[in-house]
């Protein structure tokens, strides 16, 4: 009998299926150990992160290894919006492909398109890939097993991706697709004076968040988003009350950094 990876569940799209929330770790580490740590804990998935760090494709792979050895689902956040960046994650077995700075409904239909096979989209093909389990013997059962699982989760991270908001969801497929609002880059692009200090919760990002939740309600779109400020169950009812079902925390390494300060401050006072 053949194996067939391809056809593993997306735990994000079942929880979601169910009425719950999926819960992920953003991972900034590049070591498969703590991948696996994450899924025995009892996550539902991880965001392997190429935008902030080093990871390279190669290593990419040993992570999503370690991820479905671990039962969680992976997400890869490439590092832009490009084709060959978006079909080697694809290729390596993700299920879920998040590109940063969405700004246009034109923008979102190419991503959605480098994400997917014909005739969904234009993923390039190679039937000795291994996410198909390197054989063309299933190739038709794996595109649509993989357009079917293989989420597009398109990041609203400027101010020109909110005015945008409706056109870009629009495009996305409901019971598969999502969006989230990048804070960060935001909050970031509000600054007006050099030395000015950064208002991560800014005021802006309360009518962003609520202009994208009702469109999302409106369209059937999930939405993703971080346990914020906090990484605990505060954070989580936040993001929930931004419309978030898909809760992703805080990366990894900055976690452990709040963990070791925790032992410092708690040692020497």
């Amino acid at each position: 009998m053949t194996f067939k990876p391809f056809l593993r569940p997306n735990k994000i799209l079942a929880a979601l299926e169910r009425g719950d929330v999926a819960l992920g770790m953003q991972m900034y580490t590049h070591h498969p150990d703590l991948v696996e740590i994450v899924g025995y804990a009892g996550f539902d998935y991880v965001m392997l992160d190429m935008e902030h760090n080093r990871t390279d494709p190669e290593t990419m792979v040993n992570l999503i290894r370690a991820a479905e050895v671990s039962g969680l689902t992976p997400l890869v956040r490439v590092g832009a919006n490009d084709r060959f960046l978006i079909r080697s994650a694809v290729e390596s077995g993700a299920q879920g492909i998040v590109v940063p700075h969405v700004k246009t409904a034109d923008e979102a239909r190419a991503a959605m398109s480098a994400s997917h096979y014909p005739p969904e989209g234009t993923c390039g093909i190679c039937p000795a890939i291994r996410a198909s389990g390197y054989s063309q013997d299933n190739w038709e059962e794996y595109m649509a097993a993989s357009n079917r699982q293989i989420m597009f989760i398109a990041l609203l991270e400027d101010v020109e991706a909110i005015d945008n908001a409706e056109e870009i969801i629009g495009v996305l497929k409901p019971g598969r697709d999502a969006v989230g609002v990048g804070g960060a880059d935001i909050s970031n692009a509000m600054l007006k004076e050099p030395g000015e200090k950064v208002q991560w919760a800014h005021p802006y990002l309360r009518d962003a968040h609520a202009k994208v939740k009702a469109i999302c309600e409106a369209k059937g779109i999930p939405m993703q988003g971080m346990a914020f400020p906090t990484s605990d169950r505060a954070g989580v009812e936040a993001a929930k009350a931004n419309g978030s079902s898909i809760i992703l925390f805080y990366p990894d390494n900055h976690i452990f950094f709040e963990a070791c300060k925790t032992i410092i401050k708690d040692v020497r006072g």
